[in-house]
């Protein structure tokens, strides 16, 4: 629970009265009789529910700290005086609250020890009628003295009734709080504190501190309310007992992660201005407000060209120190002299494009953003628009951390068929979302990349292995791997592909011989043929093959289509007609079949007259085909060759 009211309306003294804790602890504070720093307590109600009080300061000058104190709390108590009524920081309080997302929360009329029962009536009018167009419209109003201690026992239970129906928060992946106070308790070292925006932490767990040099800080203890507990979630007010830094390194404004980020510099966000005078141009600077860290701004409207008082925008704000900032994050923003909170909103994108341009697919697209983002049964509307943007696969851890929604969450809405258009695959251990629309793109994709391919290699029944088609369609990884198998598969099944070999080829696909090809490949042939054991190199065949008018690219490929055909061996740069090897071949396991001690390579060369190039090229085929085995210095006939003989 958060007070908000304006200053000496008693809302320190309230606290105080509820709980037995005074808040102003600082000298200033004491000395001016004003709360300038936020204030902790707690109160434990009967029914075993137990309240984290933040006190916030009341006095214009210290809207900062109440904006810190604000963020992220689940019900207000709004303070105000019987004997002032509704003032200029009551209102500006509400607003800052309603912006924040605080919707529940109750009235505190305190002082009404000094005034008579009328004026107490027009109080409770004044208060009834200026809620009425604000979330706390039906909020319960509780005549206090914190002097006397009247109605204070009655303040208690409508405190434990709204407590009571407050939700509890989606705890989410990532553990993120904002620091508020930092201080070294003897015998323990550095304490923190603040309120768990987001995330569990336990006892023993590591830390990262933002902005800050990397450190990793372990949790030593942690204590809610004042008791020690093994951990803390997302909603408790809790202190930290730190180490791994010094109390001088920290600073107010700090975050505690659980993970280290990537901070933001530049944010999409939805904006609205309170009502009033204030007018935005298209580039405006602000002071950027959201939880305890607050920088200078410039912001850029993407929808509008001038922003009114109770208009709301799409903008582009561009941050001067960078901040570890999530989607949905709240946020405030006030002039440049910070005299004037003049509106806030929520981020709908942290790590957006920098859109120099404001076009209308630009306004379309960021306005679909806004309504799935604002609205939070439209979570189906939010998941389909982050996966949009993804190119390929989308880790489902990812796309959890990045939209702060539970992974099994997501995965449920996807198995229940909520969420068309979208299915959730397992690669290797994790979960992979893909898209209808990635499923179509790749299949078209693969169906071009072949059908090049086919046109520029008419002769060949082949396409493309598996890991050509991975470096051409950028799925690399193992899991995208893997992936890529199985819908090659999957296309098989649907008839649009077919394996060849070891490769992936059209379905429709045959090899073309137009009559001039013809006419080339037995050319080809017959050249090759005339070399004999003269084996001729592509360096020789090309000027050759260029007064038959053929390329070297077509020369390759007809050499290859010759290979296929068993018509030639042609490996790398060595060129042969199989007849020839053929020859050689039975030449040799001829000899061999009769000499069961084995020649050695020189009575081999004696055999074929060759020379000993040629041995060598020879004995390495005849090994690869499995006819004959080379034992140190002998060739031997293998079980394989005999048959061959």
């Amino acid at each position: 629970m958060g007070t908000a009211g304006h200053v000496d309306h008693g809302k320190t003294a309230l606290i105080a009265a509820l709980t037995g804790i005074d808040c102003d602890t600082h000298k200033e504070e004491k000395t001016r009789g004003i709360t300038i720093n936020l204030g902790f307590a707690h109160l434990e109600l009967n029914n075993d529910i137990s309240i984290g009080i933040i006190d916030v300061p009341g006095h214009k000058d210290f809207i900062r700290t109440m904006v810190a104190g604000a963020y992220g709390i689940d019900f207000v108590l709004l303070v105000v005086a019987a004997d002032s009524g509704i003032m200029p920081q009551t209102k500006e309080h509400l607003n800052i609250l309603q912006m924040l997302g605080v919707k529940q929360g109750l009235v505190a009329l305190t002082k009404i020890d000094i005034v008579d029962e009328e004026m107490q009536e027009l109080a409770e009018m004044e208060i009834i009628d200026y809620l009425e167009k604000t979330s706390l419209n039906d909020a319960p109003i509780v005549p206090v003295s914190s002097k006397t201690g009247e109605g204070i026992e009655k303040l208690k239970h409508e405190i434990g009734v709204i407590a009571s129906q407050v939700s509890v928060k989606k705890t989410g992946n990532l553990f993120r709080m904002y620091t508020d106070r930092v201080f070294n308790v003897k015998g323990h070292g550095l304490v923190v504190t603040g309120s768990v925006l987001n995330g569990k932490i336990t006892v023993g767990s590591t830390l990262y501190t933002y902005p800050g040099r990397g450190e990793k800080l372990k949790v030593r203890g942690i204590e809610r309310h004042g008791n020690p507990v093994e951990h803390a979630v997302a909603g408790d007010r809790a202190a930290f007992n730190l180490s791994g830094m010094k109390q001088a390194d920290f600073e107010r404004g700090m975050l505690l992660l659980g993970q280290e980020m990537e901070p933001s510099e530049m944010i999409d966000a939805y904006l609205e201005l309170f009502e009033g005078k204030v007018n935005l141009e298209v580039w405006s600077h602000v002071i950027f407000h959201t939880g305890t860290f607050y920088c200078n701004a410039r912001m850029h409207l993407l929808n509008k060209d001038l922003l009114k008082g109770g208009e709301n925008a799409i903008v582009q704000v561009h941050l001067e120190k960078p901040s570890i900032l999530l989607k949905k994050d709240k946020f405030i923003i006030r002039n440049t002299s910070d005299d004037i909170t003049l509106g806030g909103g929520t981020i709908i994108d942290e790590k957006p494009l920098h859109h120099k341009r404001r076009t209308n697919k630009l306004e379309k697209n960021l306005g679909q953003v806004v309504e799935a983002m604002l609205d939070e049964e439209n979570l189906r509307g939010l998941i389909m628009i982050e996966a949009a943007k993804f190119e390929k696969l989308i880790p489902l851890k990812t796309l959890s951390e990045k939209i702060d929604v539970d992974a099994e969450e997501i995965k449920s809405m996807i198995e229940d068929k909520q969420l068309s258009g979208l299915d959730i695959i397992n690669l290797n251990g994790n979960d992979y979302l893909i898209s209808d629309s990635y499923r179509q793109q790749l299949t078209e994709n693969i169906l071009t990349i072949l059908s090049a391919w086919h046109k520029g290699n008419p002769l060949f029944a082949e396409g493309l292995e598996i890991k050509e088609l991975s470096g051409k369609t950028g799925l690399v990884s193992a899991p995208e791997l893997q992936f890529l198998q199985t819908h090659l598969t999957q296309m098989s099944t649907e008839d649009k592909l077919k394996k060849v070999g070891t490769t992936w080829a059209i379905s429709g696909h045959k090899v073309k011989i137009d009559p001039r090809t013809k006419g080339q490949l037995e050319w080809l042939e017959h050249k090759i043929k005339g070399f004999g054991m003269q084996k001729p190199t592509l360096k020789e065949l090309e000027p050759m093959a260029n007064r038959e008018k053929i390329n070297k690219g077509k020369l390759i490929m007809l050499l290859n289509f010759l290979s296929n055909e068993g018509k030639i061996y042609f490996n790398g740069g060595e060129f042969m007609h199989t007849s020839f090897l053929d020859l050689m071949r039975n030449k040799l396991l001829k000899a061999l079949s009769t000499r069961p001690r084995g020649m050695n390579e020189k009575e081999f060369r004696l055999l074929i007259d060759g020379t000993k190039k040629m041995v060598q090229v020879l004995i390495n085929i005849f090994v690869q085909e499995g006819v004959i085995e080379k034992q140190t210095y002998y060739l031997m006939i293998t079980k394989k060759g005999m048959e061959s003989v």
